[in-house]
């Protein structure tokens, strides 16, 4: 503000009014704008901050004692010139380093306010924080709410920018598992640890009788029960082993007192088992779905194989040709998953301890992708008819999730997809039954059928093209989120859940280090000290 005075002879003189160089006249870390949409302030030039750090503000109205909490979603050069400043010779050099900085713009992720009593409550912010609001990186103090929002399956720490919040776990809710789970990454960003951290939380719930639900893990890769290329497995968590049985095809695992031989009963198989491998002809699939008429359906399998099956197909319209190919196919199935046997069957087993609230692990690690593929359609049949069944009798209890990796192969959608596994992810909740998603391209994933999960993990998908399906259709609003998605290290994620306001990030535990601190002793001293895959800070 500018004032005049004369000096007795006509002169005019200009003097300027300051303020006093203080705490309070500082234009950094203040909210400077702009709405309730997102707010900006500005940082020293020289100071060090991050995408996707969560910041909080306190609000200097007396009557609001409030803290905003907002996440970094942009981070620029600013100054106080205009046009070129950077190219413009001012006296000795480009620019006076008061006069320039970095704008930060945050979203607003909502406020802690207190209630009566003293409770703290975050809720969506309906307002904006005062002008100058100071803004300060959030700590500990700021996060205990989410501690009481979290759940009871435990898969990582809150993760600030790049540092952890040690005193705050990321933990999943077992109510939210029928309402199914993605899991989402390029490869080498830690799919496969988190499953296992998971999976390993899973096997305490079950051990203390806390779990309420059943996961079921089909794994072609022999990666989850021993281990594998210096790693750990799911069996090596000696501490809840109560809380894990397992199938293998591998006779080498069987040595454990916990792994049994997985068999399927040759009477447990349906034709639509056979019908979702191959994409056959119409023709061919007009007669699969006829099998079940001209044959008794527990004797189908043997029947169909022989030249007297065959003919009674023909004698029913059936080219010859056509029948040959689906005699030929299951044949060939029958050749090569050894586990399908006349006299047991570890299905019955299977569904019990999933409805007992334990992980099943399924090691088939010596067959293919279409023995896989093959299996797995056959057990989801059996639960979803299972817990259809209990659903209809009243007596629904625990629900399950099944784990489909590459998940992009039968939730593609159109002639290439597994119609079971779209009739789960459309339905399965009513009845008990989640899917639990693992891929690397969810932009293959029909948009229809994406829209269903109602958690997603995210670690890392540098393709646009799959986070711009997740972001159409992720519960939570993740469109802010791209560019910060697009960075996350490996082991860092962003979770998207029920029950958990709003989208959190996440450093993932570290599975080996996970499964010391639970084999140790799990208490909530020892927390801090579990490694994730970056060093922690000093």
């Amino acid at each position: 503000m500018a004032t005049t005075s004369s000096d007795g002879e006509g002169k005019v003189e200009k003097k300027y009014q300051t303020t006093k160089n203080d705490d309070n006249s500082s234009p950094y870390h203040k909210i400077i704008s702009k709405d309730v949409r997102e707010y900006h302030f500005i940082v020293p030039s020289g100071e060090w901050v991050e995408l996707g750090e969560i910041v909080s503000i306190h609000d200097l109205r007396d009557e609001m004692d409030a803290t905003f909490l907002a996440r970094i979603t942009d981070i620029r050069h600013d100054s106080n010139y205009d046009g070129n400043w950077d190219t413009v010779i001012r006296g000795d050099g480009f620019y006076d380093p008061d006069h320039i900085f970095h704008r930060v713009v945050a979203e607003p992720l909502g406020c802690i306010t207190k209630e009566d009593g003293g409770r703290e409550r975050f809720r969506k912010s309906r307002t904006i924080p005062a002008k100058f609001s100071p803004v300060t990186k959030a700590e500990k103090e700021e996060f205990r709410f989410l501690a009481e929002v979290m759940g009871d399956i435990e898969v990582g720490r809150l993760r600030n920018g790049s540092r952890e919040v040690r005193e705050i776990p990321v933990a999943l809710h077992s109510e939210a598992m029928d309402h199914h789970m993605g899991v989402f990454a390029t490869t080498g960003m830690g799919k496969s640890n988190f499953m296992k951290v998971f999976a390993a939380s899973c096997m305490k719930n079950a051990s203390s009788k806390r779990s309420k639900f059943g996961l079921l893990i089909v794994d072609p890769h022999g990666e989850y029960i021993f281990g594998k290329k210096g790693t750990k497995g799911l069996l090596h968590l000696d501490r809840y082993r109560s809380g894990i049985v397992c199938y293998s095809t591998d006779p080498g695992h069987l040595n454990d007192p916990l792994v049994s031989q997985l068999t399927v009963k040759r009477s447990e198989i349906l034709p639509q088992d056979i019908e979702v491998l191959y994409d056959w002809t119409p023709a061919q699939r007009e007669a699969l779905e006829a099998v079940s008429r001209v044959f008794y359906e527990e004797a189908w399998l043997e029947d169909i194989i022989t030249p007297e099956g065959a003919s009674r197909m023909v004698s029913e319209g059936f080219h010859e040709k056509t029948v040959g190919r689906i005699s030929r196919t299951i044949k060939t199935i029958l050749d090569k998953n050894r586990y399908i046997s006349d006299l047991t069957s570890s299905v019955p087993g299977i569904i019990s301890n999933l409805l007992a609230g334990k992980v099943v692990l399924v090691d088939i690690p010596t067959l293919g992708e279409r023995s896989e593929l093959f299996l797995l359609s056959l057990l989801s049949r059996s639960i979803l008819d299972r817990y259809k069944r209990e659903s209809a009798e009243g007596a629904k209890g625990r629900s399950c999730l099944i784990t489909v990796e590459e998940a992009q192969r039968v939730l593609g959608g159109g002639e290439g997809s597994l119609a079971r596994f779209e009739s789960i992810a459309r339905e399965g909740r009513k009845f008990g039954v989640g899917l639990c998603a693992v891929t690397q391209q969810p932009k293959l994933i029909d948009k229809q059928l994406l829209s269903q999960f109602n958690t997603l993990v995210i670690l890392g998908l540098a393709d646009r093209n799959d986070r711009t399906r997740l972001e159409e259709s992720a519960k939570q609003d993740l469109s802010t989120l791209d560019v910060e998605i697009q960075t996350l290290e490996k082991g860092e994620a962003i979770v998207s859940t029920l029950k958990i306001p709003f989208p959190v990030p996440a450093s993932i535990h570290l599975y080996e280090k996970y499964l010391e601190w639970l084999n140790r002793d799990g208490s909530a001293e020892t927390r801090g000290r579990i490694g994730g895959f970056n060093p922690p800070p000093d």
